[in-house]
């Protein structure tokens, strides 16, 4: 057994070390490597030879099409080299497929850590894990139809494990956290809007407004705000979690986080922005009106979501007010909030289906 766990975005890596995290990994140390870490994550091997640029949406794909062709072949280059018998795909199920269609061999077994959202998406996608991976691991109940049962495993949600609930609230505001996303094109169009936002609040000394970043993008995040005394700069590591069990309400650009805040017991609102041409399609193709996932399961809008140009300063700003001056406002949020989680059946993460699997082969 020589297994590859490749992981091209920021969600990705935290899914990932959910799984290395477990003793199983630790004791066959030697047997893993890891592809878009981007770092030796507890000593665990990365073999990523080629700069990892986060890509979303049909336009962002065409842009980047030489890019993608030459991750496809930097990642079967490594492959080969190693010659590993499994490769794991975590998120990121586009470029799977991308790769599989063209680099699948019979004495490797391919698995996909997260499935494609086939729930809101067109099936398809399912039809293509169900002919070409040996298993699939979903962390959502919901994808079991779409899947062969031989090939699929519900692992639960690794957020769950890693987060650190806040279960004291009185509705006051004072640690309000800011996540701009994980993708340079997502920070490129949000951050002029939250700084207006940031501009319009730059009075109310009582708030800390604490931005959540990756090293990738410090640079141009600080130097792109305004000066501002009331600015606290975090940069992604190992407390990430206990540092959002301590936000009293965030703005969040719709992703991952969205469930971070959800299992970390935060009132928060949800932003987004994308080309023009990528959300027509979105639109097209999604079976569902909300991108949050607690909205989508209660097919309501439990969280705010602010979306293309609904989200501007001036609406941030309008809600945060009034859920400022209202205590009891913001309470009831937030309870509906953990009501809609507890209705949208999310469970703990149970990374020994992944280890079953493996220990097969061990």
């Amino acid at each position: 057994m020589k297994v590859l766990f490749i992981t091209l975005e920021q969600s990705g890596r935290q899914i990932l070390k959910s799984i290395l995290d477990e003793n199983f990994f630790n004791i066959h140390k030697k047997q893993i490597c890891t592809f878009g870490m981007e770092n030796n994550y507890k000593d665990f091997i990365d073999i990523t030879n080629i700069k990892i640029n986060s890509i979303m949406g049909l336009v962002n794909i065409i842009a980047n099409l030489n890019y993608l062709f030459k991750l496809r072949r930097k990642v079967n280059d490594a492959i080969l080299d190693h010659s590993f018998t499994h490769i794991f795909f975590v998120d990121s199920f586009d470029f799977s497929k991308f790769y599989i269609k063209k680099f699948k061999s019979d004495k490797i077994k391919y698995c996909q850590i997260v499935g494609p959202s086939v729930f809101i998406w067109k099936s398809k996608k399912a039809n293509f894990i169900n002919s070409n991976f040996d298993r699939i691991f979903s962390i959502f109940k919901i994808e079991q139809p779409y899947y062969k049962p031989n090939l699929y495993r519900y692992i639960g949600h690794p957020l769950m494990n890693k987060t650190h609930s806040s279960n004291s609230y009185d509705g006051s505001l004072k640690n309000i956290g800011i996540f701009l996303g994980s993708r340079r094109q997502e920070i490129h169009k949000n951050i002029y809007t939250v700084n207006k936002l940031l501009n319009s609040l730059k009075d109310q000394k009582d708030l800390i407004f604490n931005f959540f970043i990756t090293e990738e993008f410090k640079e141009f995040i600080k130097n792109t705000l305004n000066k501002n005394s009331n600015i606290i700069f975090h940069v992604n590591n190992d407390s990430y979690y206990q540092k959002i069990s301590k936000l009293d309400f965030a703005f969040a650009c719709s992703g991952t986080v969205h469930l971070e805040l959800c299992f970390s017991n935060i009132p928060h609102i949800i932003f987004y922005k994308a080309n023009y041409i990528n959300y027509l399609i979105f639109k097209l193709f999604v079976r569902s009106k909300f991108l949050s996932l607690v909205n989508i399961f209660n097919k309501k809008e439990i969280i705010k979501e602010f979306i293309q140009s609904d989200f501007n300063a001036e609406n941030l700003l309008s809600f945060f007010k009034n859920v400022r001056s209202n205590k009891k406002s913001l309470i009831n949020y937030r309870n509906e909030m953990l009501s809609g989680l507890t209705n949208s059946n999310f469970t703990s993460f149970r990374p020994n289906m992944i280890i079953d699997y493996l220990e097969k082969f061990s």
